[in-house]
C-alpha cells in the first residue's frame, strides 16, 4: 500500500464526503411530508376553512391525505426509479401549487405572470427536486427494501382507506353545502346588481 493511499484514507475519516447520505425510506417520508405540508398549503386552507368548526373530521381526513401522500412516496422509492419520479413529482407539484392557489389563473380576474411562476417553481420545485438529486440514498437489498417498504405502506394505507370509507360521505356533503351557500351568494349579488 503506497503512502498516497493512505494518506487519502486518513485524510476521507477527517473529512466526510461533502453529500449526506439518507436511507430510500427516510428519503420518501421527508418528501411525501414535503408535498402533504407545503405543496398542498392552499388545499389544507380551504379544508380549514370547511371543517373548522369539525375539528374531529378535519384531523380524520388530513391524517387520511397524510397517509396517502406517504404510501405514494414509499410504493416507489426504488434504486434507479426513485429520484427522478421524485424530482417530476416535486415539479408537477409545485406548478399544481401554483396554478391552483388563491389567486391563481384558474380563478376569476387572474393572469399568468412569468415571472412569478418562475421564481415559485424554483424555490417550491427547483430547490428541493435539486436538493433530492444531490444528496446519496441509500437503497437495502431487494427483499429488506420491500419487506421496509411493505411495512410503511400497508398500515399507512388501511387508515387512509379505513378514513375514506368513514368521512369521504361528510366531507363531501360539506363541500357541496358549501357550494350551495357560495352560489346562493353569487346569485343573490347577481339579482341585487340587475335591479334598476
Amino acid at each position: 500500500m503506497s503512502f498516497r493511499s493512505v494518506q487519502g484514507r486518513s485524510a476521507q475519516r477527517r473529512f466526510p464526503a461533502a453529500r449526506p447520505a439518507f436511507g430510500s425510506l427516510t428519503v420518501s417520508l421527508a418528501t411525501g411530508l414535503y408535498l402533504f405540508l407545503v405543496t398542498s398549503r392552499d388545499f389544507w386552507m380551504e379544508s380549514w376553512a370547511l371543517l373548522g368548526a369539525r375539528p374531529g373530521t378535519l384531523v380524520l381526513v388530513t391524517g387520511g391525505f397524510l397517509c396517502l401522500f406517504i404510501v405514494t412516496c414509499v410504493a416507489v422509492s426504488w434504486k434507479r426509479v426513485m429520484k427522478p419520479l421524485f424530482a417530476a413529482l416535486l415539479l408537477l407539484a409545485a406548478a399544481a401549487a401554483w396554478f391552483m392557489d388563491e389567486d391563481g389563473v384558474f380563478r376569476p380576474h387572474a393572469s399568468v405572470q412569468p415571472l412569478s411562476l418562475a421564481v415559485h417553481m424554483l424555490v417550491f420545485g427547483g430547490l428541493p427536486a435539486a436538493l433530492l438529486l444531490w444528496v446519496k440514498v441509500v437503497h437495502r437489498p431487494f427483499f429488506w427494501q420491500l419487506r421496509g417498504n411493505l411495512a410503511i405502506a400497508v398500515p399507512m394505507l388501511a387508515v387512509a382507506l379505513a378514513i375514506a370509507l368513514t368521512h369521504a360521505t361528510k366531507y363531501a356533503l360539506i363541500v357541496e353545502e358549501d357550494l350551495k351557500l357560495a352560489d346562493g351568494g353569487n346569485a343573490a349579488g347577481a339579482s341585487i346588481i340587475r335591479r334598476p
